[in-house]
């Protein structure tokens, strides 16, 4: 019917399904979808969220996507299980409300939600920023104000078997002591570098196996607190961990593993985005992968040797330490023919970053960095998308590049999502121009009077809802949004809760994806590299540059659009843009947006590029 066709893209925490359609589909007010368990046969409708037709009356009953279909094009399927195989069929959903019935169907391919990419690479992902989510709000108990208890969620992250941690953490927890189980099956030792480590369960991990392992284990701050007490547990045990203690304005930020074999030589590597903390394992997005090259592995042994060894020198991060850091190495090609390159920092001989130049010119700044020099080159050769994940890449960064290939490459699709307002990009605003000052290869970045935030506030804006907030820098929906929730509710939708109260980060991946579906694709960072200037200037960080893995491209592409999706609903609610109003439409009308346009290119190319169409569409 109108020639729908469709596809599955997934990672193990998340199957994401994108289908398009040519023309308006007379009659149809949505579209149903049939999840098939291809292991067990099983087929099933999936429910929709509580959202009904305009003029129903509300019920916090669920209903089956038949009855309150999907006005739109793209769906996450938050009901698959990791390890299993799956199939969808995408039904568009013809009638009135209250009296639908099915149209032709289509199937989408085949997938299985796991963490293996080839043979030679697994990643792996969390769902901490579900945080947000009516699900868990409906799942926690209330505080007087109708708000989720935070205290709730604090209980259920300390048991990992809860199904609140289970369904937070999806198996990340599990897949970050991948490292150590392999060193007990082939009778070999990891090299670890962490930056915080506090999750009780990991601690005693490490602790009950303290002859596998030796670590450098960084400052988490001026006082360490957060390390202080396994700190304290693994000397009085004796273990074999070095101190790094790493002053202001740098610090350890590293989250690695080398797994060397029996013969002491360099097998595998793990780099990670979380730390092995509460936080990071359950409220935060986050990542890991593990390689298998001993080439790679050598060069990420490399670094914890003269990591460990820099810990004696005085200052840390000597010149010697800085030099080693800044020599590039070839990539690596792994047996699939993936490249993989890694970019160490500290790189630089400055010990701080220089101040922004009055023209606004940060494109150079980018330049003294390997890591932040590795990252422009990528995203400049950009053809089909840019997609990512970060926390606080901080001033100068990969943002600036980003930024201004939004001017001067208006038709390059480009999602993303920071943590919080204040790692968004805010352009320097000349008097001859309100946005020339971003045109100039970069630009200054500084708050504006109305909010302190580099953010004014948008007409339309709902009262206690600006939670969510966007750069935009043209009349059109924004590309690079912040974190946020809906903490004030909305309609029938329930108050979330967007954090812990202490807690600071929400979206703490550091990856970007550059054309996912073109014909060269890069992950960028993966590791521990906040993607700026800082990072490659200050701190010990680890940064990946992966080429030519197609599947492991739109493995983090579904982490990244999984992220983004969700809080960009949340943006537009907060602002007043939303379309939806918290109802279905009762007629066609709301098939237009999907049928042309820039976004709809998009999704066509997600479908085409992606290589994994069913051949029945």
């Amino acid at each position: 019917m109108n020639n729908l066709r469709a596809v599955a893209l997934c990672n193990n925490a998340a199957a994401v399904l994108v289908w398009v359609w040519d023309g308006m589909i007379p009659d149809c007010l949505g579209f149903s979808i049939d999840q098939i368990d291809k292991k067990t046969g099983e087929r099933k409708t999936l429910n929709s969220r509580v959202v009904r037709f305009e003029g129903e009356e509300k019920s916090d009953e669920l209903s089956t996507l038949d009855e309150h279909p999907i006005q739109g094009c793209k769906w996450t399927d938050g009901t698959a299980k990791e390890g299993g195989t799956y199939q969808w069929e995408i039904f568009p959903m013809i009638g009135t409300p209250g009296n639908l019935k099915r149209g032709e169907g289509v199937l989408t391919n085949e997938v299985t939600l796991g963490v293996d990419y080839g043979p030679f690479i697994k990643a792996c992902f969390n769902r901490g920023h579900l945080v947000s989510t009516q699900a868990l709000a409906n799942l926690l108990p209330k505080l007087p104000d109708g708000s989720p208890d935070p205290e709730a969620l604090v209980k259920a992250m300390e048991d990992p078997d809860s199904p609140i941690a289970k369904w937070l953490g999806a198996s990340l927890p599990e897949f970050v002591k991948l490292p150590f189980e392999e060193a007990k099956k082939i009778g070999g030792h990891v090299y670890s570098l962490f930056y915080e480590l506090s999750t009780p369960a990991f601690v005693e991990y490490l602790r009950q196996n303290e002859d596998l392992w030796s670590m450098v284990l960084g400052n988490s701050g001026d006082d360490d607190e957060r390390n202080a007490p396994a700190r304290k547990a693994f000397h009085d045990d004796g273990a074999d961990i070095t101190d790094r203690f790493v002053p202001k304005p740098g610090i350890a930020h590293n989250k690695s593993s080398v797994v060397t074999d029996k013969a002491g030589k360099p097998a595998k590597w793990m780099l990670q985005s979380v730390n092995p903390t509460p936080t990071g394992f359950y409220t935060q997005a986050n990542h890991a992968l593990m390689i298998d090259s001993p080439e790679l592995a050598q060069e990420g042994m490399d670094y914890w040797n003269r990591t460990r060894e820099d810990c004696g020198a005085n200052p840390v991060q000597s010149e010697a330490y800085r030099a080693a850091n800044a020599k590039v190495m070839k990539p690596v090609i792994l047996g699939d023919g993936t490249q993989v390159q890694a970019l160490f920092s500290p790189s630089t001989k400055e010990r701080t970053k220089p101040k922004t130049p009055e023209d606004g010119r940060t494109f150079p700044l980018l330049d003294m960095a390997v890591s932040t020099a590795k990252v422009k080159e990528v995203l400049l050769g950009a053809k089909q998308g840019i997609y990512f994940v970060a926390f606080y890449p901080g001033f100068p960064s990969f943002l600036d590049v980003v930024t201004w290939m939004q001017y001067k490459r208006p038709e390059l699709p480009i999602r993303g999502i920071v943590s919080s307002p204040q790692a968004l990009p805010r352009p320097r605003r000349k008097k001859t121009s309100p946005t020339k000052g971003i045109l100039d290869m970069g630009g200054t970045f500084g708050a504006t009077e109305e909010t302190g935030l580099g953010l004014t506030l948008p007409a339309g804006a709902i009262p206690g809802m600006l939670q969510v907030a966007a750069y935009q820098p043209r009349k059109k929906a924004p590309t690079i949004i912040a974190a946020g929730a809906l903490e004030a509710g909305w309609q029938d939708w329930h108050k979330e809760l967007l954090k812990l109260p202490d807690a600071h980060a929400i979206t703490h991946s550091k990856v970007i994806v550059v054309d996912p579906f073109g014909d060269d694709p890069w992950v960028l960072g993966a590791a521990s590299d906040n993607l700026g200037l800082k990072a490659g200037v200050s701190n010990d960080e680890t940064m990946l540059a992966i080429r030519g893995n197609r599947a492991l491209a739109i493995g983090y592409f579904v982490h990244c659009m999984d992220v983004y999706n969700h809080f960009i609903f949340r943006h537009l609610v907060a602002t007043g843009k939303a379309t939806f109003k918290g109802v279905l439409a009762s007629d066609t009308s709301w098939q237009k947006k999907y049928l042309s346009g820039g976004r709809r290119k998009e999704y066509e190319t997600m479908i085409t590029g992606s290589g994994l169409v069913h051949p029945a569409c």
